[in-house]
C-alpha cells in the first residue's frame, strides 16, 4: 500500500482542523498539533524513557557491587568500628567491623599492612536465647611494637603512650539493662542511661589508657516499657552496637583499651559477641561459645600487660565465677584456684602489680532486704585454697573491678592491697548504700576493713600518675565533674590513701566500727 493509500491515523485531525468547506481553521491548529504530539511522546517514547531507566538501575547495582568488592580505597562510612586494644605478651591488636566484602587496608607509620579476616559473618543460636545474629566481618592486625601513627581510612587510630602511662580511665558495667518485665532502663533517656556523656566527659580526659572492667551488654530482653521503646534484644550485633559501639565511639577514638571479660560475656548470655569484638586473642570457633565446651573450660589464662618499666596490669577473666555461696563447685573453685595460681607467676619479678577482673574479689555490696554482702563466693573459695594470706600474699597494690553497679574505694589492714570498685558506667545502679559499716566486718577472708568511700551515680574514674608510688583516682560524675579526689599511697603495705569530698556529704563515707 502506498503512503498516499494508507489510512488517516488521526480521523479526528480532518474533522477538527478543516471546515464544512475543507478550509483548514488556523486557530485549532495549535492546539491540535500539541496534542498529537504529546500523544507520540506517551505512546512511542515513554516505553523507551522506561527501558533507559532501567538500564541505568541495572548499571549502578552492578558497579556497585564491583566496587564493594575491589581493593580500592574504601569509605569511613564502611566501617562500623574500630578498637585499638592490648593483649597478651606486648601486643596491640587492632580490630575493625566492616559490612565491606574485602578486609581494609592499615596504614602503620606510613606503610601499608592488608588487615586480615579475624570472622566472618554468621548467625549463633545461643542455647534457649534468641538467636545472635552477626551480619559483618571483623578484621584485625596485630602488632609486636609500639607505632606512632595509625590511619584507617584516612582517619587517625589511638596509639599507645611512647614511654609510660600517665592518665587511666576506667568503667564498667555500661550497657543498658533490659531483662524481664522488672529490670527495663529507660536507654532512651540519657539521663537514665547516660554512657554516650561518660564517654564524651572521659575521652576529654585525654587518657593515655582505657580500662573497661566487663560487662557490655545488658539488652537480654524484650522493652515492655515506653523508656526503652525501639530497642533491640538478644546477644547479636545490633545490641553490642547500640549498648557499646555507638555510645562509646568517642572513648574507643581516644586511646587504646584493656578488656575484661564479665559475667554478661558468659557463654549463657554476650560470649559470643565477646569472642567476635573484643577478645584480645586469636580467634579459634572451637573456643569462642559457639562450640560444647563448659564456661569455665573457656577460661582465658591470666596475662599481663606493662604500664612502664616497673608496673603491669595482670588481667583475669572471671567470667564464669558463681555469685551463690550455695553453689560453690569443687572443680570450678580449683580451676579458679589455677587462675589465681598464675596471677602469682605473672607478678613474680616485678614490684608493682594491678589485678584488673569483672568480680568482686575484695569488696562490698549492698541490699536492702539482706545487708553488706562479702565478695564473690566463688573466689573467696579460690583464694582460700591457693593462698590463704588473700591477695595480699601475691605482691599485689591494687585490685581494679567491677560488677557490683557502684563506686567503691577500700583499704584494709596488713598486707592486703587496695580495692577499687568501678562498676557506675551506666547499667542501672545499686540501692543507695547506709553509712554504717557492720562491727569487724570483712569482706574478704584476710581483710579486715579499715576505710571506704561508696557512690551510687553513675560516672567514670580518673587514675592520674604523680610522683615516685603516688596516684590520684579521682571519681567523677557524667559531666566530668570531680566527686572525690584521692591520693593513693602504693610504695610499701600498709596501702593506704588520702580523700577529699568536692561537696562534703555527697559521696559515703561510712563510719567503719572497731
Amino acid at each position: 500500500m502506498s503512503a498516499l493509500a494508507r489510512p488517516n491515523p488521526e480521523p479526528w485531525f480532518e474533522a477538527n482542523l478543516c471546515g464544512p468547506s475543507g478550509r483548514l481553521r488556523p486557530r485549532r491548529v495549535a492546539p491540535a498539533l500539541l496534542l498529537v504530539t504529546t500523544r507520540r511522546i506517551l505512546v512511542e517514547l515513554l516505553p523507551l524513557i522506561c527501558w533507559s531507566l532501567c538500564l541505568a538501575g541495572v548499571w549502578s547495582v552492578l558497579a556497585a557491587g564491583w566496587a564493594l568488592a575491589s581493593d580500592g580505597p574504601q569509605s569511613p562510612a564502611a566501617q562500623e568500628a574500630a578498637l585499638v586494644m592490648w593483649g597478651p605478651e606486648g601486643q596491640l591488636r587492632i580490630h575493625v567491623l566492616t559490612q565491606r566484602l574485602q578486609c581494609p587496608v592499615l596504614q602503620v607509620d606510613g606503610r601499608s599492612q592488608a588487615m586480615a579476616l579475624r570472622v566472618g559473618p554468621q548467625n549463633e543460636p545461643v542455647s534457649a536465647q534468641r538467636s545472635a545474629r552477626f551480619p559483618g566481618r571483623v578484621c584485625e592486625t596485630v602488632l609486636s611494637h609500639r607505632p606512632r601513627r595509625l590511619t584507617l581510612n584516612g582517619q587517625k587510630l589511638p596509639v599507645p603512650a611512647r614511654t609510660v602511662v600517665r592518665k587511666i580511665v576506667l568503667l564498667g558495667d555500661t550497657g543498658c539493662r533490659i531483662k524481664g518485665l522488672i529490670l527495663n532502663q529507660a536507654c532512651n533517656d540519657p539521663g537514665q542511661w547516660p554512657l554516650a556523656q561518660v564517654a564524651r566527659s572521659a575521652a576529654g580526659e585525654h587518657p593515655d589508657l582505657v580500662i573497661h572492667v566487663g560487662d557490655y551488654l545488658y539488652r537480654e530482653s524484650a522493652c515492655v516499657s515506653g523508656g526503652c521503646a525501639g530497642s533491640p534484644q538478644g546477644y547479636g550485633w545490633d545490641s553490642w552496637r547500640a549498648d557499646f559501639f555507638e555510645p562509646l565511639q568517642p572513648l574507643l577514638a581516644a586511646a587504646p583499651w584493656v578488656l575484661v571479660r564479665g559475667n554478661h560475656e558468659s557463654c549463657a548470655r554476650a560470649g559470643q559477641g565477646w569472642f567476635r569484638f573484643l577478645d584480645p586473642h586469636p580467634y579459634l570457633a572451637q573456643q569462642s561459645c559457639s562450640g560444647a565446651l563448659q564456661e569455665d573450660d573457656l577460661l582465658t589464662a591470666p596475662y599481663a600487660i606493662a604500664l612502664d618499666a616497673k608496673h603491669q596490669l595482670i588481667v583475669m577473666d572471671s567470667a564464669a565465677a558463681s555469685e551463690k555461696k550455695l553453689r560453690r563447685d569443687a572443680a570450678l573453685v580449683s580451676r579458679f584456684a589455677q587462675q589465681f595460681q598464675r596471677v602469682a607467676q605473672l607478678t613474680r619479678g616485678h614490684a608493682h602489680n594491678w589485678l584488673v577482673l569483672h568480680h568482686d574479689a575484695l569488696g562490698y555490696g549492698y541490699l536492702p532486704l539482706l545487708g553488706y554482702q562479702t565478695s564473690n563466693a566463688t573466689l573467696q573459695s579460690a583464694l582460700a585454697q591457693a593462698f590463704p594470706e588473700g591477695l595480699g600474699a601475691l605482691t599485689i597494690q591494687l585490685v581494679l573491678q567491677g560488677h557490683i553497679h557502684t563506686f567503691e574505694l577500700n583499704r584494709f589492714a596488713g598486707i592486703q592491697p587496695l580495692a577499687l570498685i568501678t562498676g557506675f558506667g551506666g547499667a542501672l545502679l545499686e540501692p543507695e548504700f547506709p553509712d554504717w559499716i557492720p562491727q569487724g566486718f570483712e569482706p574478704a577472708p584476710a581483710a579486715r576493713l579499715l576505710e571506704t568511700y561508696n557512690d551510687q551515680h553513675f560516672g567514670y574514674t580518673v587514675l592520674e600518675r604523680l610522683t615516685g608510688e603516688q596516684w590520684r583516682l579521682t571519681e567523677k560524675d557524667i559531666q566530668g565533674i570531680s566527686r572525690l579526689t584521692c591520693v593513693l599511697q602504693m610504695g610499701r603495705a600498709p596501702y593506704g590513701f588520702d580523700c577529699v569530698e568536692q561537696n562534703p556529704g555527697t559521696v559515703h563515707h561510712p563510719r567503719v566500727q572497731p
